[in-house]
């Protein structure tokens, strides 16, 4: 406790001689009050986090960070007069070390700081069916975001068949028609969906929108029967990641109609 007490008047004292952690990061004075020390310093940027060291023998070597330390240490904004708090106490064996060897210093996580970005990526798909469709996604970002999409392979014979029928090509009411061998498959996919930035550049994304995969058989007198087994219309989703980097967009997702059919996405673009 003497120790203590001889170190409280030797801060006072103003002799204590700080460290800067980083150049964003100056202490600016210490100083005793009650039983605890008092850090004041300043910020450069917005921090996730601060932590305190202190040093026992000039600063050749630290210890920390820091646990019993109160104050501005989290979400702690740029700006002039942050504190913090050390319950000396609590952590140190204050007859151990030499007033004068004493030294501070800081260490932060920045906050990341992203631009709001437009974009816009050509995407490609491909289902295990076999199914192909292209198409295109735009949307905005920073660090959350949204997105809409729309893939087709421009074929619309699977939007208005001229009937049904199942995976031998019998009508519902098993009457099997003649086909000529000639098959349609229509795609289509319109969705929209959200975005969260996980890490620096890598963003995470998910959607939402109506799916039509349809497979429809010619018969000889020129009509087109939807073949049920094989076709799917209702719910996408989707999830996956698109990677920002200097202005380039590249993005991966699987796609799912009902839950039931999978397909792999990809899309390169830009974002400004």
């Amino acid at each position: 406790m003497k120790k203590l007490w001889i170190l409280m008047a030797w801060l006072c004292c103003g002799w204590l001689q700080p460290l800067m952690a980083q150049e964003v990061a100056d202490i600016v004075k210490a100083y005793p009050r009650d039983k605890s020390i008092v850090v004041e310093y300043d910020l450069g940027v917005d921090a996730d986090f601060v932590r305190l060291f202190v040093s026992l023998d000039g600063g050749v070597t630290y210890r920390g960070p820091l646990q019993q330390v109160s104050g501005d240490v989290v979400d702690v904004k740029a700006g002039f007069g942050h504190r913090l708090v050390w319950d000396v106490l609590k952590e140190l064996d204050v007859d151990a070390f030499a007033n004068d060897q004493v030294r501070f210093k800081l260490s932060l996580r920045k906050k990341e700081r992203w631009p709001h970005e437009t974009f816009i990526t050509l995407n490609a798909a491909y289902s295990f069916a076999p199914q192909g469709s292209l198409g295109f996604s735009v949307g905005q970002v920073k660090r959350f975001g949204w997105f809409v999409s729309l893939m087709s392979n421009g074929n619309i014979s699977g939007f208005h068949p001229d009937g049904d029928c199942d995976a031998q090509g019998f009508l519902p009411d098993g009457h099997l028609m003649q086909y000529t061998g000639e098959v349609a498959k229509t795609r289509l996919s319109l969705m929209a969906g959200g975005m969260m930035r996980v890490y620096g550049p890598w963003i995470a994304r998910v959607g939402i929108g109506y799916g039509n995969h349809t497979v429809c058989w010619q018969t000889t007198d020129g009509a087109w029967y939807r073949n049920t087994a094989y076709s799917l219309q209702g719910i996408d989703l989707s999830a996956g990641v698109q990677l920002h980097w200097k202005g380039f967009v590249a993005s991966l997702e699987a796609v799912t109609t009902q839950l039931q059919d999978v397909e792999l996405k990809i899309g390169l673009g830009y974002a400004f």
